[in-house]
């Protein structure tokens, strides 16, 4: 399906890509701030919170399941925010999302723990944490692909990297800020401090709003938007994915996998073993937490500059090949109990993520024609949430079930590295094309990322209506 604009129709504006890839960052900064302070709370304070008549680690590893079926949602959010982004415009489904998402966080910060209504708290805990996954659902994929679409064609990766930047914002805001609430000491963190890092979500979301009101709609879905209307009715995106595109949401999820797996067992798993284990601090480990959100935010850009120079697969191949190298070094480094061991056992297996996260975004959302794209984009990238907010829970069983050695959970890592990188391989962006006819269209799509030099980029732009 050609979705070039109709002659006589009005001519499609794009707005500055600059403030488009700052409104998108600002938005997944506040979606990963949310994930943030949750998983670090899940590893450090919701156990002895929630679930206090359990022992430490049965506690630790219901903390860590909460993760996983609170986030049951976000596939089912993939679908309903997605729809709205293709049939009604991205900017509509992003400030929506991005209101829901800031309203549950803010609720897990009003919500009493177990000593005061017993076992309704974690059950509260884990409806509220659905609802918080429901708006994630559609938050990040809108976000990339609002940024890819507004981007110069030579600056996709670029320009498409910074929700990925505002992953390491996030990440460093709820690492900072329970870094400095941990100085109160543990008794007072888990009485009330705790609850300081999620009334302040609040505030992060009034900002993103402000900012994502004032966007222009991408120019790419005016596009299909306008061809649409000239020819009959579609199916419904999801129906649309499901239907003509599985193959490439079953492959994008599995490229996804280590991206968004790899983060949370970094994050949740790493900060529980260094505490719990070895005796670190909570204050030393949400600080190694924060070093490893430097990371993130200074090499995301260089990492998408580098794939728009040397190809977006070639880059997002090496950053995932990278976990296999980094897994077991990453647990030798903790285990010499120096916080520096710690810091470094944080961040190269963050750089390790940063390298694929920076470019997989956009190198993803060609694989999809634009009607269905930000529906495809975001299934892709929930499923793989799915299953990686279930990586810790099994980890730490695994890591309790042989005897509390670490050797499983660096041989999970590596083996979730694998299946992204051949998930990645096996995809033939080509054949991507949201419809299982190959269309002109949804091919142009698939290869406007594939190379950053003009020639592909032009012929697509034209294709897709940029």
């Amino acid at each position: 399906m050609s979705t070039a604009p109709r002659a006589g129709t009005a001519p499609l504006s794009r707005s500055n890509p600059w403030k488009i890839a700052g409104a998108s960052m600002i938005g997944t900064s506040v979606e990963w701030y949310d994930f943030g302070i949750y998983a670090t709370a899940a590893a450090l304070v919701f156990p002895e919170l929630f679930f206090p008549e359990m022992n430490r680690a049965l506690g630790t590893l219901m903390s860590f399941t909460t993760l996983f079926v609170g986030s049951l949602g976000r596939p089912l959010g993939a679908i309903v925010f997605g729809h709205i982004g293709d049939r009604f415009g991205r900017k509509r489904a992003l400030i929506w999302s991005m209101t829901l998402m800031g309203g549950a966080t803010v609720c897990v910060g009003l919500l009493p723990g177990y000593a005061s209504i017993g076992v309704a708290a974690p059950i509260l805990l884990v409806l509220i944490r659905m609802i918080q996954s429901l708006a994630v659902g559609g938050e990040w994929g809108g976000a990339v692909l609002f940024a890819v679409e507004h981007a110069p064609p030579k600056r996709k990766a670029f320009f498409g990297s910074f929700p990925q930047v505002g992953d390491g914002v996030g990440y460093f805001l709820s690492t900072g800020v329970f870094a400095l609430m941990a100085l109160i000491g543990h008794r007072a963190l888990v009485d009330w401090g705790w609850r300081v890092p999620f009334l302040l979500s609040a505030v992060l979301v009034l900002v993103g709003l402000v900012i994502r009101s004032s966007m222009e709609e991408s120019p790419e879905f005016e596009a299909a938007r306008l061809a649409e209307e000239a020819e009959e009715k579609q199916a419904a995106p999801f129906i649309a994915v499901v239907r003509d595109a599985w193959k490439t949401w079953l492959l994008a999820s599995g490229a996804f996998l280590i991206t968004v797996a790899g983060y949370y067992i970094v994050v949740t798993f790493m900060s529980t073993y260094a505490v719990s284990d070895l005796g670190f601090t909570d204050s030393q480990a949400a600080g190694a937490g924060t070093a490893a959100s430097v990371v993130v935010i200074i090499c995301t850009p260089l990492a998408a500059l580098c794939a728009d120079r040397y190809g977006l697969r070639k880059v997002t191949l090496t950053g995932i090949l990278l976990h296999v190298l980094v897994a077991f070094p990453m647990f030798w480094l903790v285990d010499t109990h120096s916080v520096a061991g710690l810091w470094l056992a944080m961040c190269l297996p963050m750089l390790a993520s940063t390298i694929a996260y920076a470019s997989i975004g956009t190198l993803v959302s060609g694989w999809f024609a634009p009607r269905v794209r930000y529906t495809g984009l975001s299934m892709s990238f929930q499923t793989a949430g799915l299953v990686g907010t279930l990586a810790p829970a099994a980890v730490t069983w695994l890591y309790s079930d042989f005897g509390n050695s670490w050797t499983p959970v660096a041989l999970t890592f590596v083996a979730m590295a694998l299946v992204s990188a051949v998930c990645l391989i096996a995809c033939n962006p080509g054949r991507a094309a949201g419809s299982s006819d190959g269309s002109a269209g949804g091919i142009a799509a698939g290869i406007v990322t594939e190379r950053g030099d003009g020639a592909e980029t032009r012929a697509a732009g034209e294709a897709v209506g940029m």
